[in-house]
């Protein structure tokens, strides 16, 4: 009983310490575009019940008065940006803006007093993370955190992310914190090689893109089988009831979310209008990731896919719509001429029919002149192919 109050003494004096602290940090954010936009939100929410705001910053102004409603200041400059915050949260679209942007800002962390974390949550080639991280590491005072996040756009609204962590282990206990406003689960890789991250981040998205690919196969298969596809998305919501595959699946069902056969036009229409992650995106990460396999000497085959049948709906002039358009490339798409088509299996099993009739015929006895022991069958032999189907 005598321990009660002393724990919960210390347990205050803590809380008091850690709210002193956060009182001290000056956040900035760079970068609103759908991801960006309510990560930011969601942590100026919790920033707000604090009574503290942050500082943000995009290259489209509108953006930024957007979180302005919100309680966060605009930055009109990133010198502006970079001399009121130390910590700073980037979120952009691609490694060349992320290269831009922290040329701009690792010049400007140059000529401030204060010491700065940076923290760059964008999916980048880990290359690029390490090359930072070594520009900063000449100011010892700065501090450069990888930390990619996975989910979309409506995952990043519902501060659902998965949020993935590497660098300075200090400073990435010091934002912990300020990650939980944004997702539902942190990975520490508990790495100081940022580069790991980024890698840590591919391979996630090739999980992603793989799925879609698979789905996008299957789907394309029922389509053309005449198998209703609504009963196919009971199948996989019942058999593989995972967000990904429920959430992928009605995007590229057209009309799986009516049951009126006349607005399945306008519905599939609808959809690749979406929000989310778009092909273009999709290009750059799964480009990286087939540059990744060919760097550690892996091999990405449904990559390769994939990468293949997002080109081909950026080719449609669809770069802007959401990834899961990627089964338009197969719908439309005739066979290659690597792949064997209908009239070729069917060969093929003919072929091999009349194989198995001239092994069968002279293995059937001594009338062919082979030394064959009649008692033997052939097919006992290690050798010989099982038969297609065996009834118990």
């Amino acid at each position: 009983m005598s321990t009660t109050p002393q724990t919960s003494t210390k347990t205050r004096k803590t809380l008091g310490n850690l709210l002193h602290l956060k009182q001290q940090d000056r956040i900035g954010w760079i970068g609103l575009g759908q991801m960006g936009y309510y990560m930011a939100r969601n942590l100026q929410g919790y920033l707000s019940s604090r009574s503290l705001t942050m500082n943000v910053w995009n290259r489209s102004p509108a953006k930024s008065a957007k979180m302005h409603n919100h309680g966060a200041r605009e930055s009109k400059t990133l010198e502006d940006l970079v001399a009121n915050s130390n910590i700073i949260f980037t979120s952009l679209a691609n490694d060349a803006a992320v290269e831009e942007i922290y040329e701009i800002l690792i010049d400007l962390a140059g000529q401030v007093d204060h010491s700065i974390i940076f923290v760059e949550t964008s999916t980048i080639y880990p290359a690029l993370a390490t090359k930072l991280k070594e520009r900063l590491a000449v100011m010892p005072q700065h501090t450069y955190l990888q930390c990619p996040v996975f989910g979309r756009p409506s995952v990043a609204k519902a501060a659902k992310l998965i949020w993935v962590t590497s660098g300075d282990e200090k400073a990435i206990k010091k934002l912990c914190l300020y990650f939980t406003t944004m997702s539902k689960s942190i990975i520490h890789l508990k790495t100081t090689d940022v580069a790991r991250a980024c890698s840590f981040k591919l391979v996630g998205n090739f999980f992603v893109v793989g799925t879609m690919e698979l789905l996008a196969e299957g789907l394309t298969l029922a389509e053309k089988a005449d198998v209703d596809q609504e009963h196919v998305l009971k199948f996989i919501e019942a058999f593989f009831p995972t967000p990904s595959w429920t959430e992928y699946s009605k995007k590229m069902i057209p009309g799986s979310r009516s049951n009126s056969s006349s607005s399945k036009k306008s519905s599939l229409k609808d959809k690749d209008k979406e929000p989310g992650f778009s092909v273009e995106l999709g290009l750059k990460d799964v480009g990286h990731m087939r540059q990744l396999a060919l760097d550690t000497g892996a091999s990405l085959p449904t990559a390769d896919l994939a990468y293949n049948h997002l080109m081909a709906v950026k080719e449609q002039g669809k770069g802007d719509q959401d990834w899961s358009t990627m089964i338009g490339s197969l719908r439309i798409a005739t066979p290659t001429p690597s792949a064997r088509t209908s009239s070729e299996i069917s060969t093929s099993s003919k072929a091999e029919e009349q194989l198995d009739g001239v092994f069968m015929t002279r293995t059937s006895g001594e009338e062919n002149g082979d030394d064959v022991d009649s008692e033997t069958d052939p097919r006992d032999d290690k050798t010989a192919r099982p038969p297609a189907y065996e009834s118990n």
